[in-house]
């Protein structure tokens, strides 16, 4: 398995160069390039402009994990309005050709929600089961479609938008889909909003073709607090042997927020630390009374 993280886990003022160079320095092998407005690069930048990202990538010897953008949440493809969805499988087919020009070949994809409200502009509250139908029809088309032309696949995220709470369902609606190009990307932190991570795995199994590394507390009056790796509630020992036990080798990427306060970049460190610690790439340090 390699190391990856998010590029938005830098201090906010860096640019992509500087981001570029603290991953490198703390031991990652690669990044998920988001390409959002709000970014340095997104999906308008140029053919030229993803060249010279990936060139600026590789020449660091790193690699791209996968590539996002979170303007998923502003047009689910859940939604009850078709221009909406319409707009999503824009932003996935731009992104999957943005990964063929940055050497990637995942996409991250957001199936849609049933309440949007955590981060859209616009909120939508979408039926139940008109958002599993609608999803389903959307991913279906851009399995048939997008992957096809752009050789990458899909990898959907369980968030937390009331959709897809249980690992059951999870894995009925990608062997819905039934195409090689679509698959899962678990994320860890977020799988603690409905349940546990670890039983995800060990339920969608092959499905996972990607892994976010996020870790939250839960409070007793129901209240979920984003932490730093290892300061949270997921079981970290059993998610690792987890994924040890359906054979997963992929990436696992880092999104670790909200920034440290002071001296934000030693969240980069501390994560791929913590990232060693979990998986056993270095060996445990003996503590000596």
């Amino acid at each position: 398995m390699l190391k990856s993280l998010s590029l938005r886990m830098f201090p906010p003022d860096m640019d992509t160069a500087g981001r570029l160079d603290l991953a490198r320095a703390a031991g990652f092998a690669g990044v998920e390039v988001n390409l959002e407005p709000w970014q340095e690069y997104s999906l308008d930048s140029s053919t030229q402009e993803l060249a010279e990202l990936r060139r600026a990538i590789e020449s660091r010897g790193l690699r791209v994990s996968t590539v996002y953008d979170r303007e998923q949440w502003h047009y689910p493809m859940s939604s009850r309005d078709a221009v909406v969805r319409a707009r999503c499988r824009e932003i996935i087919a731009r992104l999957a050709r943005a990964a063929t020009i940055l050497g990637a070949d995942t996409v991250l994809v957001m199936p849609g929600s049933v309440d949007n409200r955590i981060l859209a502009p616009h909120p939508e509250i979408v039926p139940y089961d008109i958002a599993y139908r609608n999803a389903a029809e959307v991913l279906a088309e851009l399995a048939k479609t997008v992957c096809d032309v752009h050789r990458v696949h899909l990898a959907v995220e369980n968030c937390p938008g009331k959709f897809l709470v249980s690992p059951l369902e999870f894995a009925a609606l990608v062997d819905a889909i039934g195409s090689p190009w679509v698959g899962c990307c678990l994320d860890t932190g977020n799988a603690l909003w409905y349940g546990f991570p670890e039983h995800w795995v060990s339920i969608l199994g092959p499905r996972i073709k990607r892994v976010h590394l996020k870790d939250n507390r839960s409070a007793p009056d129901g209240a979920i607090t984003a932490t730093p790796l290892l300061a949270g509630d997921v079981n970290w020992p059993a998610v690792r042997d987890g994924l040890a036990a359906i054979g997963y080798d992929g990436w696992l990427v880092a999104e670790v927020y909200p920034h440290y306060r002071f001296h934000p970049e030693r969240l980069v460190f501390d994560t791929s630390a913590a990232i060693d610690a979990i998986f056993g790439i270095c060996p445990e340090v003996e503590v000596r009374p």
